[in-house]
């Protein structure tokens, strides 16, 4: 276990060995249950990752529309 401090600026300081898994600029959910938060860095998908899940058919434009909505309402979630 580590011990860190919040700032008065409301930011708080990892330790080092813990940026090994937080590559600078990561995105990071962030929640709390109880009295403990919990950071957990977010991977984008990538369009590739889209191609992979679509079946051998053309995937419907609604089906597209609501893959990028979902995400943006993810994205917002984590964000807000």
């Amino acid at each position: 276990m580590k011990i860190t401090k919040i700032k008065k600026d409301g930011s708080i300081m990892l330790p080092k060995e813990f940026l090994k898994f937080f590559p600078s600029m990561s995105e990071l959910a962030i929640w709390s249950k109880g009295d403990t938060i919990v950071l957990k860095r977010l991977t984008p998908l990538k369009p590739s990752a889209f191609a992979k899940r679509a079946p051998e058919n053309e995937m419907p434009l609604e089906e597209i529309a609501e893959e990028i909505h979902k995400m943006r309402r993810e994205k917002k979630r984590t964000n807000a």
